[in-house]
C-alpha cells in the first residue's frame, strides 16, 4: 500500500498502469464531480460521498482486476489495512465485482485527510470509510487501474 498527498501522486506513474490517463480523465470532470461513475480509455473512476462506519463493522477487502487508488477530496476517513496472506477470506472472490473479503486483525489504522491518497494492490486488505472515534464525512474519487502482469 502506498499512502501520500494527491500532489504526489504523479510520481507513481511507473508503477501504475493508466495512472496518467486516470488523472487527466479526473481532470477533465473536476468541475463536474457528482457520484458515480466515470470511465477513461484504460480504467474508471467513481466519485463517492458519505458519512464513515465505524471499524469494527464489515471486512477488509481486496481486489485482483483492479488497483484501487483511493483520492480524498473533501473531509476524511480512516482505514484499516492488512497484507492478504495474514487475513482470513470471508467472502469469497466475485469476478463480476471484483471483490474477495477478509477478516482479520485491525492493527494497521490510519487517517486519510482531504488531499491524501492511497493505494491499494491486490495483496493489499483494506477495510475504507472507517472511524474509530467519531463519524466522518467524505467525498472521495476511487480510480481503478488495471493490474499488469
Amino acid at each position: 500500500m502506498i499512502i501520500d498527498k494527491f500532489e504526489n501522486l504523479r510520481f507513481y506513474t511507473h508503477l501504475l498502469n493508466n495512472l496518467e490517463e486516470g488523472l487527466d480523465a479526473i481532470q477533465a470532470q473536476m468541475t463536474h464531480l457528482e457520484p458515480g461513475r466515470y470511465d477513461f480509455e484504460g480504467g474508471y473512476f467513481m466519485v463517492q460521498s458519505g458519512e464513515t462506519k465505524p471499524m469494527d463493522e464489515g471486512y477488509f477487502e481486496a481486489h485482483k482486476r483492479y488497483v484501487d487508488v483511493q483520492i480524498v477530496v473533501k473531509g476524511s476517513e480512516e482505514i484499516a489495512w492488512g497484507e492478504c496472506s495474514d487475513l482470513q477470506e470471508i467472502i469469497p472472490y466475485d469476478e463480476a465485482k471484483d471483490a474477495l473479503f477478509l477478516t482479520g486483525a485491525l492493527n494497521q489504522q490510519m487517517c486519510i485527510e482531504q488531499g491524501m491518497c492511497y493505494v491499494a494492490f491486490p495483496h493489499d486488505g483494506h477495510r475504507p470509510v472507517r472511524h474509530t472515534k467519531q463519524k466522518q464525512t467524505f467525498t472521495k474519487i476511487v480510480l481503478k487501474l488495471p493490474v499488469t502482469k
